[in-house]
């Protein structure tokens, strides 16, 4: 495991995949890992990190003018997520949402959208 994982081989980084969302901004360490060759106890059992990102809704304002188009929006990218989780080369392990954020700004979308977003990672 130590010797695969400083090539970012299995088993000692599993071949995995974390679902992440486009704009979203996570910080600057986490995915780091993917490229240290200095110690192996470092990055056993850490994956490098292959991630698809699927589009999170830009809803429209007011809310309440733009109902309709916001909930096809969001359904929208909800089968996006669907559909790559379920295709992904890589199997999905994780997904990464942050809808509040420093740097990245605030990704507003509704409670609908995450709790369809939990029963999709849930089923899949």
């Amino acid at each position: 495991d130590l010797q695969s994982s400083m090539s970012n081989s299995p088993p000692g980084s599993p071949n995995l995949s974390v679902l992440s969302f486009m704009g979203g901004f996570h910080g600057r360490l986490f995915g780091c890992l993917s490229t240290t060759r200095s110690k192996a106890i470092h990055k056993v059992d850490v994956p490098a990190f292959d991630w698809p990102a699927a589009p999170f809704p830009r809803l429209r304002y007011p809310l309440s003018q733009y109902e309709t188009e916001n909930r096809m929006e969001e359904d929208r990218c909800l089968q996006e997520v669907e559909r790559l989780i379920a295709t992904w080369y890589v199997p999905v392990a994780a997904g990464i949402v942050e809808p509040v954020q420093s740097e990245g700004g605030d990704n507003h979308a509704s409670n609908y959208f995450f709790w369809l977003l939990r029963e999709i990672t849930k089923r899949l």
